[in-house]
């Protein structure tokens, strides 16, 4: 009997990793204009609860952003978190660009059991964050610094005490809780088929931070929401 759950529990876990292994799925036009205004729906939660000052605080002084909304996070013996996103850049004048399609996966050994939905925010606060979503594929915690986005009273006064060292800072919001979330060990890949498909022509993230593609209206939305942080 006792090995026939080691068995079982083997075959679980090899199952999930493969899982989380495999590469996503590309949206179509359509389904990517719906993640887009997710994301703007996600990042209009975050800003404008009560409690969430210091995210704002940081938006006014980040040099990106990344929205991943419905990120999912299940686990039995082994689990693991999925997602897809976008992730946009702040201009040397201020304004935006549009959205740049990724996919961000990480497995972590625990006894979890069950599964949750979740949105993550992430501000990229430093030239080498941006860098390392610029080159395609990057880890967090390897390429580039994430920390645990601070809260409470107190949070903006440590961060600027700390000069901003981290590249970047993420918070996660689940059940209508907001709370710092880690993302170190996780790693994200641009998604050129979904990009594609949403801007109508194979693009490359360069292209869409340098303003080299026109955005569709759910992207100037977007673009518009995160421009109210100055």
């Amino acid at each position: 009997m006792k090995l026939f759950a080691k068995l079982f529990a083997c075959l679980v876990a090899a199952l999930l990793i493969a899982a989380l292994a495999a590469p996503a799925g590309a949206m179509n036009q359509a389904e990517a204009q719906i993640k887009v205004e997710e994301a703007r729906i996600s990042l209009l939660q975050f800003t404008y609860s009560p409690d969430n000052s210091t995210p704002r605080w940081l938006l006014a002084r980040c040099k990106g952003v990344a929205l991943f909304p419905g990120m999912i996070k299940a686990g039995f013996i082994v689990g693991g978190n999925y997602g897809t996103g976008v992730i946009m850049s702040r201009r040397p004048d201020g304004s935006w660009s549009g959205p740049a399609f990724f996919i961000m996966g990480g497995a972590s050994i625990g006894l979890q059991i069950g599964a949750q939905s979740s949105d993550l925010f992430m501000v990229i606060m430093t030239d080498v964050g941006l860098q390392a979503v610029l080159r395609n594929q990057a880890k967090f915690g390897v390429d580039a610094s994430a920390v645990v986005g601070p809260i409470g009273r107190d949070a903006q006064a440590a961060i600027a005490g700390g000069s901003l060292q981290a590249d970047l800072y993420s918070y996660s919001r689940s059940a209508g809780a907001f709370l710092g979330a880690s993302v170190s060990g996780a790693g994200i890949e641009f998604d050129k088929a979904s990009s594609a498909a949403y801007y109508g022509r194979p693009v490359t993230v360069a292209e869409i931070f340098d303003g080299k593609v026109e955005l569709p209206a759910s992207a100037k939305a977007l673009a518009e929401a995160l421009g109210k942080f100055k």
